[in-house]
């Protein structure tokens, strides 16, 4: 599926807007602040309910307006099909599909799968943990219904059980969350690090490409106690339940004394190695920013693996950040069949035969 409109109503800095993306390249040009930013931030949030920028629901309406609205329709394989977001000024939202309501988000944002790639995302190898954690959870709740749900009924556990901890710490006010939180972190462990493991074997090689033969791999930094670093190495959920039950005997005292849930996926952690070195310690800026796109590159290959269709791409100001070598990476991703939208301050970074055949869209200070 491809995006073929998208129309904005008192969305960020935009009164009306409307666009029909090229099926290929679209390409927003503009300086800072003029929007260009906020139009694959709407594209992203009508496909899959989810901000790159991590934005509070009320902050997206435009200043002294009511609510904000988005329209999408999106075409392929035959069918077409009508997303509408509507977020109030207080933060509520609401989804329609074809004028037919929906009352869950997931039931609204499962048409067109989205790979975003911003600046930010070039720290990825060094960042903090909660980083690489929603890098994989992201595109884990865009694969399947399943992994979100568990992911969300997770979140909520550990919310609870901290303001368990927060307010008694008991071992009776502990026990029902404890048993929530062995169970759902069992499954989500497994299922990340079974994704984690099928995105490390679509980026090693080609990291290996682009770095001229070093080579990419990742180990697993749990807090679950299963100590099991390569995420390709099967671990069963029996397995991963066992663990947690033992880490929770473990540190018990400790949650309790510091009043935080200190075991489970949420603490999670990966870390990847270059010829198995340790990158946050050893990676140079160049094979970190390496790491990012090779990682990026590995998701569209996933999504078109597990779904069977290609992801939309959203390239958010990285082509400034990339030297010329990983900027023609990034072309070449561009290229194979992948409907692409990407902003930039200058059409530089791009081949001039190609710019002929994108749509080129120049943005001003307000629209």
């Amino acid at each position: 599926m491809r995006i073929s409109r998208l129309e904005l109503h008192d969305f960020r800095n935009y009164t009306r807007w409307e666009i029909e993306p090229d099926s290929a390249l679209t390409v927003f040009v503009g300086g800072n602040a003029t929007g260009k930013t906020n139009v694959l931030e709407a594209a992203q949030l009508v496909s899959t309910g989810m901000s790159f920028r991590g934005s509070r629901w009320e902050d997206l309406v435009r200043w002294g307006s009511d609510r904000a609205t988005v329209s999408m329709t999106a075409e392929g394989e035959g069918s077409h099909t009508e997303v509408g977001l509507t977020v109030e000024s207080a933060g509520t939202r609401a989804w329609e599909v074809g004028g037919v309501a929906k009352r869950r988000t997931v039931d609204a944002t499962r048409f067109v799968p989205v790979v975003a790639f911003t600046p930010d995302d070039l720290a990825l190898a060094k960042g903090p943990a909660e980083k690489r954690r929603s890098a994989i959870d992201g595109l884990g709740e865009q694969l399947s219904a399943t992994y979100g749900a568990i992911r969300r009924d997770y979140t909520r556990v550990v919310r609870q059980r901290n303001v368990v901890l927060r307010e008694d710490g008991s071992a009776a006010s502990l026990e029902p969350w404890d048993e929530q939180l062995v169970s759902l972190g069992a499954t989500l462990h497994v299922h990340r690090r079974r994704l984690t493991s099928r995105i490390l074997d679509a980026a090693a090689p080609v990291y290996d490409h682009l770095a001229g033969g070093e080579t990419l791999d990742v180990r697993v930094l749990d807090k679950c106690g299963i100590d099991c670093g390569s995420p390709g190495d099967r671990v069963g959920e029996e397995r991963a339940r066992e663990a947690l039950v033992a880490q929770l005997g473990l540190r018990r005292e400790e949650e309790r004394a510091r009043k935080i849930t200190l075991v489970g996926p949420h603490r999670d952690d990966i870390a990847f190695l270059i010829n198995g070195r340790d990158a946050r310690a050893y990676a140079s800026q160049g094979q970190q920013r390496t790491i990012s796109l090779a990682w990026k590159w590995a998701e569209v290959a996933v999504v078109a693996d597990v779904l069977k269709r290609m992801p939309v791409l959203l390239l958010d100001d990285v082509m400034s950040e990339l030297d010329e070598v990983r900027r023609r990476a990034l072309t070449d991703l561009v290229q194979r069949d992948v409907q692409t939208l990407v902003t930039t301050t200058t059409t530089g970074y791009f081949d001039s035969a190609m710019l002929k055949e994108a749509r080129v869209v120049s943005l001003g200070a307000t629209s």
